[in-house]
């Protein structure tokens, strides 16, 4: 059965893995009505520990960050190595104008990413995926009219040159090359062209080594309604059962602003992934479909991931002993104006519900600002000319973590800045309010 996971935002290329009981998907980042891939500036990643209630982590990796990269952030894929998380990317070059592939690296599955450069080695490296297998790291990539794969150093910062196989007499496809295992064999999953002509259809190869040789066993996923023309994903299993991720056009209708599809799959006695029907009756196999999105701005890391940090301190907690749900939380806040921004991301307008969490040992006033609108002790939307000298007064909650609601609002599709701020100067000595994250509930 098909599933729609993503219609509040525009996201593609999707690249899956399970990390401690969790699944993230990695995706790339359609600017909403742009029509155009030249826009793609940044990625996402979302989490789900059931395939039904989805997290959107927000922006991980913007191009800003990435001094060498000029523009096309596209495909990206994410695994575990070393006690890291290591995402790759690719980006048009600044120096030399041809794709690179990018190296970044995080704490945590979630993100967000820290850019490391770009892997030695790689010529025009496009729509990268990172598979390991046996304490070896594998590179697989696009490059003009191939899928390349050789082994990585260790350091993932380069590859083995001397290894590097082309694939081109083995498989049809030039982009999105994504490896999976199963049942002991290797699967290359990656969109071709059947006799040039689009959109592309999602095929797979089987092999007993990474580096191939490869045996191409066709396509998987033929052409549907709703294709976007290109047709990038991945395959994953989790909880005993198999899925292929990939994307569609259906919310959008626009080539360029494509949504997450999710299908169970199977495989054949004989090892060939069974054909998958996308279907908008959905219609099929026992998938999920009351899917369920929320956004989640961690406060500690909202400074990388397109917000700002204002004279807040941060409290890195890896093991979460403070009680916080993400990388940290952010103090300090105890001076007029102190406080943090994060970056909500809309592709589709939506009204949301404003969740904080937060602790305090004492009462404490202070504001929460998205674009021109004061959301105000608690259900009162004030304008923004009342928001000098004015606040919402949140209660001590006795040093514990709560949630309140702060409020609910439509939101445009577009980039919205939510502010978290101070409202007066406190005392010497006092402890002030600690933040962990903001909850965004579409209703």
């Amino acid at each position: 059965m098909t599933s729609l996971l993503t219609d509040h935002i525009f996201a593609a290329d999707p690249s899956a893995h399970v990390f401690n009981g969790r699944v993230y998907v990695y995706v790339s980042y359609d600017e909403p009505y742009t029509n155009s891939y030249d826009t793609m500036s940044c990625y996402h990643a979302l989490s789900s520990d059931n395939l039904v209630d989805w997290v959107d982590h927000g922006r991980i990796l913007h191009l800003d960050q990435v001094d060498w990269a000029l523009s096309h952030m596209w495909a990206i894929d994410a695994n575990d190595w070393q006690g890291k998380y290591y995402l790759v990317f690719c980006a048009i070059d600044k120096a030399t104008s041809t794709f690179k592939t990018g190296i970044a690296n995080s704490d945590r599955p979630e993100g967000p990413f820290t850019n490391l450069g770009t892997i030695e080695g790689v010529e025009w490296g496009q729509d990268p995926s990172l598979f390991i297998d046996g304490g070896q790291p594998y590179l697989v990539w696009g490059a003009r009219g191939s899928i390349l794969i050789g082994e990585l150093n260790q350091d993932l910062m380069s590859i083995k040159v001397e290894t590097i196989r082309n694939l081109s007499d083995q498989v049809g496809g030039y982009e999105g090359p994504f490896l999976h295992k199963y049942q002991g064999r290797y699967y290359l999953t990656y969109p071709a062209l059947d006799n040039e002509v689009w959109p592309q259809r999602m095929c797979h190869a089987v092999a007993d080594t990474p580096l191939g040789p490869y045996e191409d066993l066709g396509v998987f996923i033929g052409v549907y309604p709703g294709n976007s023309g290109t047709i990038h994903g991945s395959v994953f299993e989790f909880k005993d059962k198999w899925y292929a991720f990939y994307h569609s056009a259906w919310v959008s209708g626009s080539q360029a602003c494509r949504s997450l599809m999710l299908d169970e799959i199977q495989y054949s006695p004989a090892g060939r992934i069974l054909e998958v029907v996308p279907s908008e009756s959905q219609k099929g196999r026992a998938i999920p479909t009351d899917i369920n999105v929320e956004v989640h701005l961690d406060a500690a890391v909202s400074n990388r991931a397109g917000g700002r940090h204002f004279e807040a301190v941060v409290n890195l907690d890896h093991e979460h002993e403070s009680g916080c749900t993400g990388a940290g939380y952010l103090s300090g806040m105890i001076q007029q104006e102190y406080g943090f921004s994060a970056m909500l991301q809309v592709g589709v307008p939506r009204e949301y519900e404003v969740w904080l969490r937060y602790r305090s040992v004492e009462p404490h006033v202070a504001r929460v600002v998205a674009g021109r609108h004061l959301f105000y002790d608690g259900n009162q939307n004030q304008s923004y000319d009342q928001y000098i000298n004015r606040g919402t007064e949140f209660a001590s909650t006795d040093g514990e973590w709560v949630e309140i609601l702060i409020g609910a609002k439509h939101f445009e599709f577009g980039d919205h800045l939510i502010r978290f701020s101070n409202s007066h100067n406190l005392p010497a000595g006092s402890r002030g309010i600690e933040v962990d994250r903001f909850r965004l509930i579409p209703r």
